[in-house]
């Protein structure tokens, strides 16, 4: 019998009677929600196994949700073992489907998924070095495993999606602190977003031209693209007493060059105490150590290319921060401190130290 969690169910009952009859799940507890809109929980199973019960966005199709999850598993059965990999069942009664087998269980119009519990805890700003060394290291693994699935040389889609978002965001940019509306927000979080916007309002033509100049530069020229996870950032990547031993959260998934990931994992380390070219010299370091020496792609093009991307993601990122908070005023179920925070590190790594 599955305990509720109150004030009532996380999950309709096909799924929670799936996860009883297929795992032996026996609780359910929501944990706190992340920035994505996805719901997830903890599940304890009778025989002491822990699980993650994730109900995907509503953005998501399942035909997109089980795409992912091939290329999880396939990276799970190449080797790649600190992957949070999807549970099959057998069908639900009411799924309008003839395989024999699903990762995603579907019910009143909802998308859920089981994954093994991966253990261990993200990074901070302040990892040292060398354990930032060792995720760069795991990253590779992830894409040496994916690599067999498919490989084409082209301009990678996140340049073109990068060069959309600044086409759209020098329409409404720079805002200047003085324009936004005072909101009904905790102290600190409306004083990172004026913050925010007083870098853009000095900086913001100068970070434009300099995204543009690069990423139209990388546009012109093929790149290897594969499977990569497009949003490996501190939080996706779990360690145990300096070891990765979690991989989760995969939403981003798709065909990309790797050195998307490395801009990502990087950027998530910039605004800590180290400099920036110790963080990129850990970063390529410890994606090197594990590719086999003819798959190496790691020079010149590919270290600027990967620092490209990480500049202007952590600007447009910045951008979009205002926009959603002080423009739209979105709303996030998550503590305004944890916008705070998200906020300032991305003021800090775009303002390095001397």
């Amino acid at each position: 019998m599955i305990a509720p969690d109150l004030p009532q169910p996380i999950a309709p009952q096909p799924i929670t009677q799936a996860l009883a009859n297929r795992c032996g799940i026996i609780s359910i507890r929501k944990l706190a929600s992340g920035l994505s809109g996805a719901t997830v929980a903890e599940c304890r199973a009778t025989d002491g196994q822990r699980y993650a019960l994730k109900r995907w966005p509503d953005s998501f199709s399942r035909n997109r949700i089980e795409s992912i999850h091939r290329v999880i598993l396939h990276a799970r059965a190449q080797g790649c073992d600190i992957i949070a990999f999807p549970v099959t069942f057998a069908p639900l009664a009411n799924e309008p489907q003839s395989d024999s087998s699903t990762t995603v269980l579907s019910a009143n119009g909802e998308h859920w998924e089981l994954s093994h519990w991966r253990p261990g805890e993200p990074l901070t700003t302040t990892a040292n070095l060398d354990t930032i060394r060792r995720g760069a290291e795991a990253i590779s693994r992830f894409h040496a495993c994916t690599a067999s699935l498919e490989s084409i040389h082209q301009s990678p889609p996140i340049i073109e999606e990068r060069l959309r978002a600044l086409a759209w965001h020098r329409m409404h940019f720079p805002i200047p602190a003085q324009s936004i509306p005072q909101m009904a927000q905790p102290s600190n979080l409306s004083a990172a977003l004026r913050d925010a916007a007083n870098l853009l309002h000095w900086k913001w033509d100068e970070a434009c031209t300099q995204i543009h100049r690069s990423l139209t530069k990388h546009s012109a020229c093929k790149h290897a693209t594969q499977y990569v996870l497009r949003d490996v950032h501190a939080e996706h990547l779990l360690f145990s007493e300096g070891e990765p031993t979690g991989l989760i959260d995969f939403d981003a998934v798709r065909v990309d060059t790797p050195a998307a990931d490395l801009a990502r994992w990087a950027g998530s380390f910039l605004a800590g105490q180290h400099a920036a070219e110790d963080v990129w010299d850990a970063v390529m370091a410890g994606y090197c150590e594990n590719m086999e020496q003819s798959k190496r792609s790691t020079g010149p093009p590919m270290v600027k290319l990967a620092t490209d991307l990480c500049f202007a993601g952590i600007w447009l990122s910045l951008a979009n921060w205002l926009v959603w908070l002080a423009v739209e005023r979105r709303e996030f179920k998550v503590p305004p401190e944890k916008l705070t925070e998200r906020i300032y590190n991305l003021i800090h790594a775009a303002t390095p130290r001397c």
